[in-house]
Order: C-alpha cells, then sequence, then structure tokens
C-alpha cells in the first residue's frame, strides 16, 4: 500500500469510528418512552390525514428540472473563472468564447421554457394579461386549500387525553 493512502484511510476510520460511537451512544443514554404520538408520522404539525400518493400537476415537475438544470450549469463557471484567471491572453480570449457559447445555449433554453409557457402557473388560457376581466377574476381572493383535517379540531397533547401506549410508559 502506497503511503500516500495513509492519511485517506485513517480519516476515514476516524469518521466511521466517531458515527458509529454517536449512534451506539443516542441508542444507550437516549430515554425510551414510546406511545401513539411519538410513533406517527410528523407532517408540519398537522395530523397526517389522506394518501400520501397525491400527485403534483406537471408544472411543479417542469419547474424543478428546469431550475436543477440551470443550478448546475452555474456551477460550471466556478472552475471557467479560475482557469480564465490563470491563462494567457490567446487562452482567456478562447475561454471567453467558449464562455458565451454556454451563457448563449442556456438563453435559448429559458427562451424556449419562456416559450412553451413552463414557468407560468397559471392553467392554459387563464394569462392575467389576456383579458381585463379575466385579470380580474384572477385577482379576486381564492378561497383556502382545505388539506381534510381542519374539522379535527385541535390537537390535544395533555398526557389525560392520551391512551395509554400498548408497549408501555
Amino acid at each position: 500500500m502506497s503511503a500516500s493512502y495513509i492519511p485517506f484511510l485513517v480519516a476515514v476510520l476516524i469518521a466511521v469510528v466517531i458515527a458509529a460511537a454517536m449512534v451506539l451512544g443516542s441508542y444507550l443514554l437516549g430515554p425510551r418512552k414510546p406511545f401513539h404520538v411519538k410513533e406517527t408520522t410528523y407532517e408540519c404539525g398537522m395530523t397526517p390525514v389522506g394518501s400520501a400518493r397525491e400527485r403534483f400537476p406537471v408544472a411543479f415537475y417542469m419547474v424543478a428540472i428546469a431550475f436543477i438544470v440551470f443550478d448546475v450549469e452555474m456551477v460550471f463557471l466556478y472552475p471557467w473563472a479560475v482557469a480564465f484567471s490563470h491563462g494567457d491572453r490567446l487562452q482567456r480570449l478562447f475561454f471567453l468564447a467558449d464562455m458565451a457559447v454556454f451563457v448563449l445555449i442556456l438563453v435559448v433554453a429559458y427562451v424556449y421554457l419562456l416559450g412553451a409557457r413552463v414557468l407560468e402557473w397559471t392553467p392554459e388560457g387563464e394569462g392575467a394579461g389576456d383579458d381585463p376581466a379575466t385579470a380580474r377574476e384572477l385577482a379576486v381572493r381564492r378561497p383556502p386549500i382545505r388539506f381534510g383535517n381542519e374539522a379535527s379540531g385541535p390537537v390535544r397533547l395533555s398526557k389525560e387525553d392520551l391512551p395509554e401506549s400498548p408497549r408501555g410508559t
């Protein structure tokens, strides 16, 4: 084994030992008082109701994919900037032309997304700029989104309201 790998292996060994020690310490020293409220799914303080397999609109996925693509593309600017700063005059000119082509491809992709109306959240034909009557209709306050558990009342967390845990306390 080469001596250049020894520091890397020592760092990996230390990381594994520390992670194992934390998990084992948490298991051995942590309190164990399970009951059904602690074992239920936590969803932002709301009682989970309904299916977890709800469909999201396609527009959500398209915007997410576009964001990831543009975000990943921007990561390429950092190595380009380093290479640009260390190059001679001819290399800098080449790097500048290279980046101009790169940015042009991004602009074309952005214009395509705008043309395909991917970044609009309103359904087809409901654009606010199409018709003043439609714009007024869209400006009206819409009813709040219902999650299906609004009538369940407030969540009570006092011990007397909770049933006993099947495993004991």
